[in-house]
């Protein structure tokens, strides 16, 4: 047969059957027309003949718990040729040319769904769409969720702590029920503080530092001659040297001898100082001195505190910072002083501290390592007043509204690997703060006008009608736990520079990730704890007169100093602003925007009065009395080295009084009664704020 022979066979043959050989759909003769058709309702089956006006139909497909998706050829959702209750007849012959036709309906279940607390919250998930459904709040005050049971007064967990669910995620659970009721389990919320176990080594380790050629950390060959720093790049910046780490005088376990790696001068304007801060980086992980259990990384750091002259300003704010934040599973520092010395010469005490950056036990979240990595990923952030000194794709800002800031700036500690990873975290944080301003500053009077906002799974900002409160739509983005525990620590410490640099924040909206805020890693505390001119800080006057009198006080050239042997006590002090809020008036835009919500000063007082019970601020007193008690001689040993720091003032940023001190041990006493007036006052304060 030719190819003409066939085409016409071809031809003939599709006229006939009505079918083509390809298998297309083609109607039928109308000999061999639809005249009836069986619909398969669930265990029914009703035959239908077509009306006048060709159509086949019936009247009731409901079925419960179910939602009629449409008419399948083979009860499969695949074959689905119409999802009209009513079907003309020329369409059932697009499909078959027999004179009676069985279609099954088709149904996706439905599971209604009752999160029971003291309003119930009802609705239903539907399996053939992806309806994710958020749950309701569950907090409760004085105990903590530990997630949903099946049974009414049960400690039987079903569901976990979850944000929101799915049918994908209840089905499971329901165990081929319809309906699925699920209630809170709680249990005591003593968030159980844990004092921090510091270093209680009579001897003060050493850190041995030789670096190649035996080349001076701060030597003009190391300046890097493209990058600035600085609010007005105004600093140099120094770039690695390599160099051997030692570390003795201290247990056996925690000896290093000659461990390669490379050191340089770090910091901002702390770095232009005489006595210079320094980050060590190792080649290979390795552990330091017990530091974070003893979890190794290559980078650490050591901090000179040129300008705290008691020494004990930073070893103070970790301390808090590990019973506050790090007991309730956030990130703060561990610290150990140590004596440095620069190639055989030694170079002060210091405090050897973690460095800031993300870590499984240090800021825990998913870190990118390739060009082609997900925006959905971790991200650690810096509110930073020297952010214009970074990369172009390492820093962004943020507009607060009316709301006080003393820097708009945002730095992303770590490394942006894409543009698209640098516009989802400049969106998201901006976003987050949309939703912060939102529910805190406009008004919710009328839910159906004026919904509160969430941020949903691509990072945009949406108005979400089920969210009732302001503490509901905050805690969707920010760690609320997180926030307390840092409003609290810069509270007592007063740190004048959280309103404008090294304040941080971890994002994790990775799919595992909890897609919130997170107020982390605690740092540089120099400019904190009565070293402070902040118009709301407390102040401490040091009674002249009576210390003129017990000789302990001269006056000369219009300057007032102690004399080297004098002791100071809490009489010697008056103070003013005991009791006043600090982080509410300060330029933090993060702590200001809070400072009017009731709910949020109860979780305040609730935290404050777990760490009294904890003996967290009294055993921070015994930290101090420690560490001078053990480590004075070490001290005195500094500041022979280092005279010039002791009284004086580098700024405007300090207090006077800072410049009476003639030694350590007054400052350090200084600090101490500071700390104990403040948090006797601040104490007070919540109480009043909290209206208890």
């Amino acid at each position: 047969m030719n190819y003409h022979s066939k085409r016409l066979f071809s031809l003939v043959f599709v006229a006939f059957y009505g079918v083509s050989l390809c298998g297309c759909k083609t109607a039928p003769t109308s000999e061999n027309s639809v005249k009836s058709v069986l619909f398969h309702i669930g265990e029914k089956v009703v035959e239908v003949a077509p009306p006048n006006n060709n159509t086949f139909k019936v009247d009731n497909v409901n079925l419960e718990h179910r939602r009629f998706i449409g008419w399948s050829l083979d009860e499969s959702k695949e074959n689905i040729i119409s999802n009209d209750l009513e079907i003309n007849k020329d369409v059932l012959e697009e499909y078959s040319n027999k004179e009676s036709l069985d279609l099954y309906a088709i149904y996706a279940e439905i599971l209604s769904v009752s999160f029971v607390l003291e309003k119930t919250t009802t609705f239903e998930l539907d399996s053939d769409l992806e309806n994710r459904e958020l749950v309701p709040a569950h907090d409760k005050e004085g105990f903590a969720f530990e997630g949903w049971s099946k049974e009414q007064n049960s400690t039987s967990i079903a569901l976990g702590d979850v944000d929101a669910v799915s049918y994908a995620s209840i089905a499971p659970i329901a165990d081929g029920n319809y309906e699925i009721s699920f209630y809170p389990v709680y249990s005591e919320h003593s968030k159980e503080i844990k004092l921090y176990n510091y270093s209680t080594a009579d001897e003060m380790a050493e850190i041995h530092i030789a670096t190649k050629d035996g080349l001076a950390i701060d030597d003009p060959s190391l300046i890097k001659p493209d990058e600035k720093k600085g609010k007005n790049g105004e600093l140099d910046v120094y770039d690695y040297v390599n160099a051997n780490i030692t570390v003795n005088h201290c247990e056996d376990k925690y000896a290093l001898n000659a461990i390669a790696g490379k050191v340089k001068v770090r910091g901002n304007y702390t770095s232009s100082y005489a006595k210079k801060p320094i980050r060590i980086k190792f080649n290979e992980k390795q552990k330091m001195l017990g530091l974070n259990n003893d979890n190794k990384y290559k980078s650490w750091v050591l901090l000179a505190n040129w300008k705290d002259t008691s020494l004990l300003r930073d070893a103070s704010a970790f301390y808090l910072g590990n019973a506050l934040v790090e007991s309730d599973g956030g990130y703060a520092s561990d610290y150990r002083f140590v004596k440095v010395y620069l190639n055989d010469s030694y170079n002060g005490v210091y405090l050897l501290v973690e460095q800031q950056e993300i870590g499984s036990t240090r800021v825990n979240i998913p870190e990118s390592k390739k060009a082609e990595d997900s925006e959905k990923t971790g991200y650690f952030l810096e509110f930073d007043g020297y952010y214009q000194n970074e990369k172009a794709n390492q820093k962004f800002t943020v507009s607060y509204n009316d709301v006080k800031t003393g820097n708009n700036g945002f730095t992303v500690s770590n490394d942006i690997m894409n543009d698209s990873q640098y516009n989802f975290i400049k969106k998201l944080t901006q976003n987050i703060w949309n939703v912060v301003y939102d529910a805190l500053k406009r008004s919710h009077a009328d839910l159906t006008k004026n919904p509160y906002h969430k941020i949903d799974d691509n990072g945009e900002y949406v108005s979400d009608t089920s969210i009732n409160s302001s503490k509901e739509a905050i805690s969707r983005v920010v760690d609320i736990d997180s926030l307390v525990n840092m409003y609290i620590l810069h509270d007592i410490l007063e740190d004048r520079d959280i309103g404008f640099s090294s304040f941080y924040f971890a994002l994790d909206f990775s799919q595992t990730g909890n897609h919130k805020l997170t107020y982390t890693a605690p740092w540089d505390f120099d400019y904190a704890v009565g070293n402070n001119t902040f118009e709301n800080a407390m102040r401490a006057n040091l009674n002249t007169q009576k210390l003129m009198s017990d000789g302990r006080l001269t006056y000369s050239n219009r300057k007032y100093k102690l004399k080297a042997n004098a002791s100071l006590s809490k009489a010697d002090f008056t103070f003013t602003n005991k009791d006043a809020l600090y982080c509410q008036r300060t330029d933090n835009p993060w702590f200001v925007v809070f400072s009017n919500e009731s709910w949020f000063w109860n979780m305040i007082y609730e935290r404050w009065n777990a760490a009294v019970s904890a003996n967290v601020f009294s055993s921070l007193l015994t930290m101090i009395d420690d560490m001078q008690s053990k480590y004075q001689s070490a001290y005195d040993e500094n500041f022979a080295k280092w005279s010039q720091a002791l009284g004086i003032t580098l700024s405007s940023l300090q207090p006077d009084i800072v410049t009476y001190f003639v030694n350590q041990k007054q400052a350090s006493q200084y600090l101490r009664i500071w700390l104990e007036t403040r948090i006797e006052g601040l104490g007070t304060a919540y109480k009043n704020k909290a209206g208890k």
